[in-house]
């Protein structure tokens, strides 16, 4: 490393700075969001989890739940360590995966998205939503983070179809307390990025961090919910 660099300059100069600024300071090292960095450590714990879950599981979309869970943590620990717009789009790669398998297992029980090919849509997704990203974030100044929030709300309108097609017989209490920890995590990170609640120098708590282990933890109430499809998925 050249004296007076810090790790990450070179690609920062490459492919620019990402387009949002979480409270936690930037510091000239490996991870240089010390707390936004490791809080993505509960990601690869849920994946432990879901993976012991699930590991007996005969349908591949359901076990699929633990590399997802581990790909979202990767994607975002890289981020945070390295704070560049490059690796911002490896993050939002990695939430498309989640997102997406449950926009698809949806499809599947809607019966639009044939169940065998799960995973041909899903890869085909994840990868026009990610050029999406590229092509908003470089040519517009819309907030590309907007599209989580259009993705989780096609995700509550294919769950509201999918179980009125279901006919009542849908069980849903996982899937409230899924959501109710991705709005409390959301609460904490809406704080950070308002400055709400911010104090830069910590590299302990930050709003941001606690939002990705809420996050994390809603993985598992979401993976309960999809199991009871798990005859008809594949």
């Amino acid at each position: 490393m050249v004296v007076g660099m810090c790790p990450w300059d070179g690609l920062r100069a490459w492919g620019g700075p990402p387009n949002v600024k979480w409270c936690e300071e930037t510091l000239c090292a490996w991870a240089a969001e010390p707390a936004n960095t490791w809080s993505n450590l509960a990601y690869f714990v849920v994946a432990a989890v879901l993976w012991a879950l699930a590991r007996g599981e005969r349908e591949r979309s359901l076990r699929f739940f633990a590399q997802a869970a581990f790909w979202v943590g990767l994607g975002s620990l890289v981020y945070h360590a390295s704070v560049t717009f490059v690796t911002q789009v490896g993050d939002f790669a990695g939430m498309y995966v989640f997102f997406l398998l449950l926009v698809v297992l949806n499809g599947v029980r809607l019966g639009v998205v044939p169940a065998q090919a799960t995973f041909a849509w899903l890869w085909s997704l994840v990868g026009v939503f990610t050029v999406l990203t590229v092509l908003i974030a470089r040519t517009t100044a819309f907030p590309v983070q907007g599209i989580i929030g259009f993705l989780l709300a096609v995700v509550l309108l294919t769950e509201a179809g999918a179980s009125r097609r279901e006919g009542g017989a849908t069980g849903h209490g996982p899937f409230i307390l899924g959501l109710a920890l991705m709005a409390l995590a959301s609460v904490f990170s809406g704080a950070d990025l308002s400055r709400l609640w911010c104090d830069p120098s910590s590299h302990f708590w930050q709003g941001h961090a606690i939002w990705h282990v809420i996050g994390a933890a809603a993985m598992i109430p979401t993976y309960l919910h999809y199991r009871q499809f798990g005859g008809r998925l594949a």
